[in-house]
Formats: structure tokens, sequence, C-alpha cells
């Protein structure tokens, strides 16, 4: 009955407070909504790979070494690693997989693109337990061609139809269709269409290759192929285990490490290990070579983490300004109710309740503004979480908590404040706020700015970054360029697609290469001819047209660009970085040795400028472009037009379908392609601008607070400068007076802790331009700006400059 009576009192105090209490709901709601975002955001992140059982015992296992003066940072390992783990009593499972080129997958007149094809050991579906919709209830991929389908994929291609037994057409073999499993949650570090049985990649070799080699693939342990995973029995010590390998794996690794360099006269150092790597870290600590997909960094969910539980803590803090503005009010209403018999226990609950109510009325209008903009964000931060209030317990409960915490919190201060004067001070209105309650509100409302501050700038900063890497020069013309994906569909006709494709018009060049910018490139082991003894080198390597050198617009610096005309099969060009890093004096017709072949060493003919053929976060490296040899598979086709022009698109398919046999026409352009390099920082900055907005308006929210509790505590003050005629810019600057060093002590606080994250940020880029200290000073201004016009509204419109009744 209690309760009833103080929830009516409440809604009715609510009710009268008018302006004030639309502003405490809605600052409340905002910090409720950027909660339950955080909170979204940071279960999906942490999520990653939760799905899979036992999920606290599978490790992925990455390889480290080195080779001459080259670093190995892998995520891949040698295929024969698998059975040093089977032969391991800690060792419960062992998965293989590599994933395949990107191909066409067929069936009846259905033709796709797919990068998504995997091929794994027997025991993926054991490792990987994901939910299996379709076929046997134990998938068996030790026959070679047997392939198990997302349902993702069993719809596109068969759509209602049932899709066991069906075989699809991939590189010339057909694929045995024997299961069909859920797709993979979106929390995971990698992703599947098909997984096809591992033995189908002899039959792939055997196509091209003797039984020789294929049986040399399957067993060399200088070749990183293939990802392994493991599942280790419960309660094993992982760093014993590990040094235990490493042993086991010494004793077939070094003779055969032993018997290279001598084949090669090396005394180059050359080292392999293996770490490593739990399945819930990999999304976050690792950042190897060949990762299945891009990784985050933690320090963003705490930054994330801190800037909610700060806002939530700020709106609360909002919350006890607005209510105790009003004093002459509630002090009067605390008073009465004393004296007619109230308990403090009975006016601190009121007080509670009032909070309880605003706290209510705000997470409903949370949920639903979260339930509505949710859409938005996912579509605007490229991110994929779901909220559902009943969606369980641990939702429901948790938002709850947060429910009542935050009301406790904002009505805590209140509640105690009124609830210990005298009834006889309060209805006479005699009340005083002592240096220390004006000093902790100062102290808020420059932790307010503050975090406003180091918020704004360090999103300026990074805008500032990508705008620099999208603006900069990267030694090669991205403008104009198409590009086709799969483009080895025409191989076989390469030169005849290319002479008749650049007669359409506005289309200038049409090249072809194995890798792009941003792309994981083949790696080749080169040993100098006269140069520096027993110099081993790793070089990346590109294999292009000679058209290539026209459509990327690179740029020469001696010799001359690879021609055919000119018989350069066995001819290689080398980057700036490649010749420093070979320390070649007179490059020009230097020859350089294959690793591992003695009899095939190719003639520099030419030396390139550097250009940034992987991204702004590493610095460019030593790059080798060879010719394509005839009918070699590639990945791409690059199409370069004219300035304003645009190419009939329907007249390049027309050509596609001709010389591809019917191949899917899948095309994008190289900027959108260079684009996706930065699509995470990208996605990281838009989300860091919604929380510096937010933030920048619960700091003015809290300066609207302050404003309203020194208007209503000086209003006596002010009636009686009205009376004797000051002006009202007199009483705009005394109230703005009273807080502004503690918005100039916040603005000037944060800007070293956002200099250190900017820094520490720029770190992860190997050029970063700072964005400078007059974003610093810019921004300080305009926070101190702001909070001055808020203070001039608010004080205009205060009570402070109308007659006091």
């Amino acid at each position: 009955m209690m309760l009833n009576h103080h929830i009516k009192v409440a809604i009715r105090s609510i009710r009268k407070q008018g302006i004030y209490a639309l502003l405490n709901v809605l600052g409340l709601s905002v910090g409720l909504v950027l909660g339950l975002f955080v909170i979204l955001l940071v279960r999906h992140e942490l999520s990653y790979d939760s799905s899979f059982s036992d999920n606290e015992r599978i490790y992925r296992i990455a390889t480290k070494g080195v080779l001459g003066n080259n670093n190995i940072n892998s995520a891949t390992t040698p295929l024969p690693l698998a059975e040093v783990l089977l032969n391991m009593e800690e060792v419960e499972e062992v998965v293989r997989f590599i994933p395949g080129a990107n191909n066409v997958v067929k069936y009846k007149e259905l033709r796709y693109n797919e990068d998504g094809f995997l091929f794994g050991d027997s025991s993926f579906f054991s490792l990987f337990d994901v939910n299996m919709l379709e076929g046997k209830s134990s998938y068996d991929l030790r026959e070679s061609r047997n392939v198990v389908i997302t349902q993702t994929i069993a719809k596109k291609y068969f759509g209602e139809e049932h899709p066991i037994g069906k075989n699809i057409e991939r590189e010339g073999l057909i694929y045995n269709v024997v299961g069909v499993c859920e797709n993979l949650p979106a929390a995971s570090h990698f992703d599947f269409g098909f997984v096809a049985s591992l033995s189908t990649v002899d039959e792939i070799l055997l196509q091209k290759n003797d039984s020789a080699y294929v049986e040399e693939w399957k067993s060399d342990w200088l070749s990183l192929k293939c990802y392994t995973y493991l599942k280790l029995e419960k309660n094993k010590d992982v760093s014993s285990f590990i040094s235990e390998m490493n042993d086991q794996k010494d004793k077939l690794l070094r003779p055969e490490i032993a018997k290279v360099m001598e084949f090669e006269q090396s005394t180059d150092k050359f080292e392999l290990s293996f770490i490593e790597q739990p399945l819930r870290e990999i999304h976050f600590s690792s950042h190897l070579g060949e990762e299945l997909s891009s990784n985050s960094n933690p320090i963003y969910i705490k930054l994330f983490v801190f800037v909610a539980i700060f806002v939530l803590l700020t709106t609360c803090v909002n919350f006890m300004n607005l209510t105790t503005a009003k004093l002459r009010v509630k002090y009067k209403e605390v008073g009465y109710r004393q004296l007619v018999g109230a308990s403090r226990s009975q006016l601190i609950m009121q007080f509670l309740v009032e909070a309880l109510v605003y706290a209510l009325g705000a997470t409903f209008i949370g949920m639903v503004l979260l339930e509505i903009l949710l859409p938005f964000f996912n579509g605007f931060f490229e991110l994929n979480l779901e909220f559902n209030f009943f969606r369980g317990w641990i939702d429901f409960f948790g938002i709850l908590l947060v429910l009542l915490t935050v009301g406790l919190l904002a009505g805590s201060f209140p509640a105690f404040f009124f609830s210990g004067r005298k009834p006889e001070k309060l209805i006479s209105g005699d009340y005083k706020i002592g240096k220390p309650g004006f000093l902790i509100r100062g102290i808020l409302v420059t932790s307010q700015f503050a975090v406003a501050m180091f918020l704004v700038v360090v999103a300026t900063a990074m805008w500032w970054q990508i705008s620099f890497v999208k603006e900069s020069d990267p030694g090669f013309d991205s403008n104009n360029v198409i590009v086709v994906e799969r483009g080895h569909a025409v191989r076989n006709d390469l030169s005849a697609f290319k002479e008749e494709t650049k007669k359409i018009a506005g289309i200038k060049y049409v090249s072809a290469c194995n890798s792009l910018p941003g792309d994981d490139y083949f790696q080749g082991t080169f040993r100098i001819i006269e140069g520096v003894e027993n110099q081993v080198m790793m070089l990346p390597i590109n294999y292009v047209d000679e058209d290539y050198f026209k459509v990327m617009g690179i740029t020469l610096k001696a010799g001359r660009f690879l021609s055919n005309e000119l018989g350069d099969s066995l001819g290689i060009n080398l980057n700036v970085a490649a010749v420093k890093e070979l320390k070649l004096s007179k490059p020009l017709d230097k020859k350089i040795e294959v690793f591992g072949n003695n009899d095939w060493a190719l003639n520099t003919v030419g030396v390139i400028k550097d250009f940034h053929y992987e991204s702004y976060f590493t610095e460019i490296k030593p790059l080798a472009l060879i010719l394509l040899p005839e009918k070699k598979r590639f990945e791409y086709v690059l199409i370069k037009h004219e300035e304003g022009v645009k190419v009939d698109l329907e007249e390049v398919k027309v050509l596609w379908d001709k010389y591809s046999d019917g191949a899917p026409f899948v095309y994008t352009s190289l900027d959108q392609r260079i684009d996706k390099l930065y699509e995470e920082d990208v996605r990281i900055a838009k989300i860091m601008s919604v929380f510096a907005m937010l933030s920048l308006f619960i700091a003015l929210l809290g300066v609207v607070a302050l404003v309203a509790f020194i208007i209503e505590y000086k209003s006596g003050t002010f009636a009686v400068k009205n009376i004797i005629g000051a002006p009202r810019q007199s009483i705009i600057r005394q109230v703005f007076s009273m807080y502004s060093i503690y918005v100039i002590a916040g603005v000037i606080l944060a800007s070293v802790p956002a200099y250190w994250a900017i820094q520490a940020w720029g770190n992860s880029y190997a050029y970063f331009e700072f964005v400078g200290m007059s974003a610093f000073f810019l921004w300080a201004l305009t926070l101190v700006a702001l909070s001055f016009v808020a203070t001039f509204i608010q004080t205009f419109r205060g009570s402070g400059l109308r007659s006091v009744a």
C-alpha cells in the first residue's frame, strides 16, 4: 500500500517538473541505449568461437621461425605435423584443413564463384561440432570428393530440392553432397560454405603433376600449407605439451633442413618452431600472416566498456543535479512531510521510488530506441548484433540489474541530501551548500568534459589518419580500374580476350595478375649469385603480364619493365626495397637463383619504384614481379578505362562469357578493394564518433543540470541584481565563472591521455600522420563555447532573471 502511494507521489512530482523531467528521462535513456549497445557489442566480441564444444581445450598451432634475414610468423603449418600430434598421448583430436582457391561451383545451370571451399580431415565435424541438419549423424570425409555444405549454400544451389546425394562440380571434379550443416556463427574466426574431404586435394594435384610430386607435397616439412587444430585432454599442461611437440618435430625436421642447406651450400639460419593459440583468443591476440579473417584489438573493448560505464555514471550525476535544481520546492515539500510525521526512511524511500520510476521510464524508452536503431547501427557499423529482452534469463536479469543500479545511484544523493535536514530550516528556506558540495559537482563536470574531449579528439585523429591513407599516393594508380574476379577462367584465351576487350569504347588497357594490394602474396625463396656470401631471402612474388605496369601506373626507376617481346620469361623486376635488402649496388642484369633449384635463375631487367602492395599498416617490403607463364592460373583480370568514361560492362560480360566458358562475371573496382583493407578502422572510427557525440551530449546536459542548480541556489542574489538594474550579461558571466574553470580543467586534463591514445593507436600503422595540436585547440574552444551557449540559454530563461515571488 505504501509503495503504491510512493509511486503515485513520484508520478505527480515528475509531471510537475516539466522540462527537467524530460531532460532527466532523455539523459538516462541515452545513457542506457549506449550501455546496452556496448553490452551487445562486447558480448558479440567475447563470444568468438564459443559455439564449439570444449572450446577451452581446442588450440590452433601456428609457426614461428627464421630463414636468413626473414622472420616467419604464420597461422599455417606443414601437413606432416598432424602425424606427430596424433602420436602424442595428450591429444584427443587433430584436424587440418586447406582453404581452396576461388573457383566456379556448378550445379545444373547454376554457376557461382566460391571462395568458401575448405578441404578438411575426416574429423573436421567432430572437432568443430556444427549442428547437422541433413545427412548421416556422423559425416565421413575419408572418402575423396565427399562434401558437406551449409544451409545457405544448400538453399543457393538446390532451393527446395533435397541436396543429399546430389552432385556438384568444381574445377572438373564431381563432388557428392553427403550432409548439410548450419552456418557458422558470425562470431567465428573462420567461415566456410563447403567442406570437402582432404584426400580430394591429391586428385586435384594429380591432374597437374605426377604421383611422386603429390607424395612429396604431403610429407614436406618446409612448406606451410594447412591450418592445424587439436583438442587436448583435460587438465593437461599446455606449455610442456608444446615443448614435447617441438622436440618430436625436430627429430623429423632438422635432417630435412640440413639436407636442403647442404644441397644449397648455404649457411643461413633456418629454424621452425610451433606455438599454440587457444581457440577463444585467436580473434583478439593473433595477428599473424595468412590469418583466416581480420583480427580485433582488445583495447577497443576496454575503451567501449569504460565509456559506457562512465556515461551511465554521469547520467546518474546529471539526474542528481537536475533533481536538486528545484531546491526551494523540494525543501518545503520534505519539511511539510516531516511535520506531518513522515520518517526519514519513508522520505528516503520516496526519493528512491521516484528515481526508479525515472529509470523504469528511461529503460523502456532506451530499449525501444535500441530495438529501432539496432538495424541502423548494424548497417552503419557493419555489425551483426541482436537484441531481444526476453531472449534469456541472463538478458532479463542483466537489464533489471542495470535498471536497479541506475535508479538507486541516481536517487541516493537526493534521498539522503533532503531527508537529513531539519523541518523548520527546510520550510523557512534556510539552507546552504558548502564549498565541498560545489567542488564535488565541479569535479563531475570536469570528468564529463574530460571524457567528451578525449573521445572527440581521438575520433578526429582516427578520421584524419583514414583520410591520410585514402588521399596519399600509394605508388600506383587505383582510379578507373575494374577488377574481374577469378580471372583464370579466360587463361586459355587471355590474349584474344584482351585484344577484343580493348576495342570497347573507353577501355585503355587490360591486364592479368595473381595478387592485388592487400592480398597474401606467394613467398618465393631466392639466393643471390655473386652477391653476399650465402645470402638467402624470401621475396613476395606477384605474377603479372606485361600490361600490368600500364594498368597500375607503376613507376620505373631503372632498366625496363618486363616484356614478352624481349624474352623476359626468366626476367624479374625488383622494387627498391628488394634492391636495398639484397644489397645490390648494380642490380640490373643481376642473376637471382631460385632456392632449391640451381637450374633456374632469373635475370633482373628492371627496378620499380616502391608502392604499397600491402597496406599502410606495414612498411613497404621487398617485392618481385615475374611474367605470368603461359596458361598459368591467375586470380584477376584488370581493366583500365579512361577518366570520366562509363564503360559498358555488358559488352565486357559478352566477351567474358565467350572466352570463359560461361564462368560468372564478378567484378568490383580496385578502389573498393583497397577500402576494404581499412574497413575495421573505419568501423571503429564510426563507433568512436557516435560515442563522442553521445558523451558530448551528456556533458552539455551536465552543464544544464549544474546551471539549473546554481540558478536555483543563487536565485535570491540574482533577483536583487535584477532589481538594482544589473545587466543580464553580468549574471550570465557570474554563472559561467562559477563552473567554467572545471570545463577548462576537463579539456586540459583530457589532452595528455588523448595524445597517448592517438599515438598508441597510430602504432598499428607503419605510415601514420598525427592529427596535429590544432585539433586539440579547436575542440577545446568548441567545448568551452558550447558550454557557454548552454549557460546562456539556461540562464536567460532561468528564474534568476525574472522577479522572484
